[in-house]
């Protein structure tokens, strides 16, 4: 399994990355133990393929189909076929070794990604757009911490140097450590800039800001919120309203703003300067993560040699 460094600080992307290097999301339960592969009755699961005489069943391959729907890749059935044979291969090996997926990390991971997501509701929506089912998404889990646990038992002496982990700080300091500037602010938009002096004039006669938004912005989304845009990137606003808030102070109004064929009304809530992780706030989970990375790469070469040399027939 291989997840990506997200571009803010090295967190763990909301979704993660299983075993065929494509995204999932999840917000569902795991299974209390380890797994040896999909099962499914007798007679209902025909066998699409056999791996060194083990069984490779065509639930599988609609999970790893299913999957693929998800992040929006081809489902094609040869290139799901491979996978899942890729799949049998490594739950072979795990066997061999006595490696199974931990039930308590498919369970933490669910949850963290349910998290992220902002609830199951959006995951049902998403795995029914889909057509995957929880048992399927559930199977791809575990699929992807057995993968992992395999190649920290397989490749366990494996670790990034010290050197390399502040090498690849010092060529990603800017683009992955960085957090830019962000303001907060609350806006009021309207078509003509009589209105927008209309509604500086309520401000100033002690009307909170939130409701003079309500009242005349014609923005329906920022309306609805009282006229919140909650912390943005200085970077992402238009000129004019750029150089607009940089002339407040906190909780300042600022005059008509004209941008885009709309006056806006501006106020600032707050400002964050930009700033970066030093390597020793980062240090210990990139390396933990590098040396994750590269244990994944030694994996993916012996599952390669693995491939080539094992006995695959179909029906």
């Amino acid at each position: 399994m291989i997840r990506l460094l997200r571009p803010s600080f090295v967190c763990f992307s909301v979704a993660v990355l299983l075993v065929t290097g494509v995204a999932v999301l999840s917000a569902c339960g795991a299974s209390d133990g380890g797994s040896a592969g999909p099962t499914a009755a007798a007679g209902d699961d025909p066998v699409v393929a056999t791996v060194n005489e083990r069984p490779v069943l065509a639930n599988a391959v609609a999970a790893v189909r299913a999957e693929r729907r998800l992040v929006g890749e081809s489902d094609a059935t040869a290139a799901a076929i491979e996978e899942a044979i890729d799949r049998e291969l490594v739950r072979r090996e795990a066997e061999r070794l006595g490696v199974t997926a931990d039930a308590t990390e498919v369970r933490a991971r669910s949850t963290d990604l349910a998290d992220q997501m902002g609830g199951a509701a959006a995951l049902k929506s998403a795995l029914a757009k889909a057509d995957m089912t929880e048992a399927q998404l559930r199977q791809s889990l575990e699929d992807g911490v057995l993968r992992e646990a395999l190649q920290d038992a397989k490749y366990g002496g494996l670790a990034a140097a010290g050197a390399s982990v502040q090498a690849y700080y010092d060529r990603h300091k800017e683009d992955l450590f960085t957090k830019a500037a962000a303001v907060h602010l609350g806006a009021i938009s309207v078509k003509a800039e009589r209105i927008a002096e209309n509604a500086i004039a309520r401000l100033r006669t002690g009307h909170p800001f939130e409701e003079v938004a309500r009242q005349f912005s014609t923005d329906l989304e920022s309306k609805a919120n009282g006229g919140d845009l909650g912390w943005v990137l200085a970077s992402s606003l238009p000129v004019p309203l750029r150089k607009a808030e940089a002339a407040l102070s906190k909780g300042e109004v600022s005059k008509p703003v004209a941008a885009f064929g709309q006056w806006y009304v501006l106020k600032l809530e707050g400002r964050r300067a930009a700033r970066t992780l030093s390597f020793g706030q980062v240090h210990e989970r990139l390396r933990q993560e590098l040396t994750r990375l590269k244990r994944a790469k030694a994996l993916e070469a012996w599952l390669t040699t693995a491939r080539r040399d094992a006995t695959v027939t179909t029906p």
